[in-house]
């Protein structure tokens, strides 16, 4: 896989949030909605870094520190 870059000026949001693995994406792995959430990228759990894109695109990334996580993305803004 591609790594990704995404810089802010093209990120309308972004926050921690529960998600349902199996309700909204239908399981862990790199999938895709139906309900319109988007894409996610997903190992285990049920915490995710959710990206709203100017463009209307969705992206969760899921994470097991969602703490440390929100901590190091205030620290970068």
């Amino acid at each position: 896989m591609a790594y990704k870059h995404y810089s802010w000026d093209v990120i309308d949001k972004y926050y921690i949030r529960t998600y349902s693995p199996l309700g909204e994406y239908g399981g862990w792995g790199i999938r895709y909605s139906m309900s319109g959430q988007g894409m996610a990228y997903n190992v285990s759990g049920n915490k995710g870094l959710q990206l709203e894109l100017n463009n209307g695109k969705k992206i969760l990334i899921g994470t097991n520190n969602p703490t440390e996580l929100e901590a190091a993305l205030t620290k970068l803004k």
